[in-house]
């Protein structure tokens, strides 16, 4: 080919190609009409709309400054970047009663170092994509949605604190959240994935810390939900619900599931939890019922305060069980749970099973540390757990209850193996296979203190009656089960001989391959 025929084929070629991304710098802080983005004269608004002839990924810079949106909401198309100076410095504000920033189907915006107020929502996706990092949105300023009217929606937030909730309507997108802090999500119907990575999900909320009705699976690790009226509210059916490494605080309702799968919690922490008015008739940390199951394992339950009483579906303050219910429990510790101020007629001020009907219902225990508190009455009637209903079945292997119990309408506890009482024997451990009315100064238990792992525990001395006293064939299901470690992820047995009473393996090792995270 010659030279000017090689020429002429490179031009049409260059000719015959688009344009390559931008970069578009607002220089003004209003909303005119749109005129094109000119040097010196570019509006947020018509950056975007310059931003839509370029097919690659193009950038709006925005410097330190309030932009005021009041012409509507502004449109994201294609692949945008808004690159503000940080959200202490960049403001986009939307004066008027419309949705501020808008991401049309098959868009993917990414929102850099800003701070968004509207009066509306302040970003609404519409099966398109979001990436949030290092925004802002103030207690009032706007909630973030997604909805898969048109295709999947995908939102992910990174770095941000965001005042009001997000909601999710994702279809087959997902919603991933990291090192973040939010008033409350809620990821409704399709098939997409919920993934919270030490986030904090801080209320007060009037509605909702966490709900979750979509058929993925949700995943929620090293975070905290605080001050919410229901911390986690799960429905509808689908895959399986992962907690792990997360405190419940000082929330004023339990959480339920009304979901068709399992509710796995791996080292959590349900402390300072008191139902208010709202929620007077609810347990304080969880309402178990006839769907799904619930998997709890390496957890304190301590301080709690709920509501109830002795009636029907009352009993228990802090977790209860009710009719088809499924919960299985291992290497936990409950310590001075109670009900709240004006319950005068409270049972089960730990724990209640309250079966009304012939519904087989399900609650286990294996090596737990079950402990009443200064807050619990001397006077109280089953200070540790309440059993209502021949339904129920209840097994308790190779744990410490240092309380008293209750039982009521042909109730019994259906296998207890391994385990101490202490005082009394109000229990139903039968004397072969149990020690009974074991003194308190005899267990030999330390304070509930930091002795390692996530959750503070009840260490016993060298020389507690806990020490290499459970029943080798119940530690080796709880270890089947929840694996072969203590409440602290220590392992357990400790000496590779005898397992210990309770949730804490005396003289143990840290397991470290999970004590460094890397488990998964």
């Amino acid at each position: 080919m010659s030279i000017l025929r090689r020429s002429l084929a490179l031009g049409l070629l260059s000719a015959s190609l688009p344009a390559s991304a931008a970069t578009y710098l607002v220089t003004r802080g209003d909303d005119p009409a749109p005129d094109g983005c000119l040097a010196g004269d570019c509006s947020l608004r018509e950056a975007l709309d310059a931003a839509v002839a370029t097919p690659g990924g193009d950038t709006v810079v925005l410097g330190a400054g309030q932009y005021t949106v009041t012409r509507g909401p502004l449109d994201a198309v294609g692949d945008v970047v808004i690159d503000g100076a940080g959200a202490d410095a960049t403001r986009i504000v939307g004066n008027g009663a419309f949705d501020l920033v808008h991401v049309t189907p098959l868009a993917a915006l990414v929102l850099d170092d800003v701070a968004l107020a509207s009066q509306d929502a302040a970003l609404e996706i519409d099966s398109g994509a979001a990436t949030l990092r290092h925004v802002r949105i103030a207690a009032g300023g706007g909630v973030v949605s997604a909805s898969s009217a048109n295709g999947a929606a995908q939102l992910r937030i990174e770095h941000s604190e965001l005042g009001d909730a997000i909601g999710c309507l994702c279809g087959a997108g997902s919603l991933r959240v990291t090192d973040s802090t939010l008033a409350g999500v809620a990821m409704f119907d399709g098939s997409g994935d919920l993934d919270l990575e030490r986030v904090e999900v801080a209320g007060p909320d009037a509605h909702y810390g966490i709900a979750f009705t979509a058929s993925g699976t949700a995943t929620i690790r090293d975070s905290t939900i605080r001050n919410q009226a229901i911390p986690l509210a799960l429905g509808g059916a689908g895959g399986d619900v992962r907690v792990s490494r997360t405190r419940f605080l000082a929330n004023t309702g339990p959480m339920y599931s009304g979901r068709d799968a399992t509710v796995w919690m791996d080292e959590v922490e349900f402390s300072g939890n008191a139902v208010d008015d709202a929620h007077a008739d609810h347990p304080a940390v969880l309402l178990a019922t006839d769907d799904g199951a619930w998997r709890i394992t390496r957890a304190l339950f301590s301080g709690n305060r709920g509501g109830g009483g002795s009636g029907a579906g009352l009993i228990g303050s802090t977790v209860r069980v009710l009719a088809g219910a499924n919960v299985v429990m291992g290497n936990v510790t409950f310590h001075d749970n109670t009900f709240r101020a004006g319950v005068a007629n409270g049972i089960g001020h730990a724990i209640g099973v309250d079966v009304a009907d012939a519904s087989a219902t399900i609650f286990w225990l294996f090596h737990a540390t079950l402990r009443t508190g200064p807050s619990v009455p001397d006077d109280a009637v089953a200070s540790l757990l309440a059993v209502r209903g021949a339904a129920a079945n209840v097994r308790i292997h190779d744990s410490l209850l240092a309380g008293t119990c209750a039982f009521a309408n042909g109730a019994t506890v259906l296998q207890a193996v391994g385990n101490i009482e202490s005082p009394g024997h109000t229990c139903q451990l039968p004397l072969a296979d149990n020690d009974v009315d074991v003194s308190a100064l005899q267990l030999l238990l330390g304070p509930l203190a930091d002795n390692g792992g996530f959750t503070r525990t009840f260490l016993p001395s060298r020389a507690s009656p806990l020490v290499d006293r459970a029943d080798p064939t119940w530690c080796g299901v709880a270890n089947a089960t929840f694996g072969a470690t203590d409440q602290r992820r220590y392992l357990r047995p400790a000496d590779g001989i005898d397992c210990d009473i309770g949730a804490v393996e005396t003289l143990a090792s840290p397991d470290t391959i999970f004590v460094d995270g890397l488990d998964g």
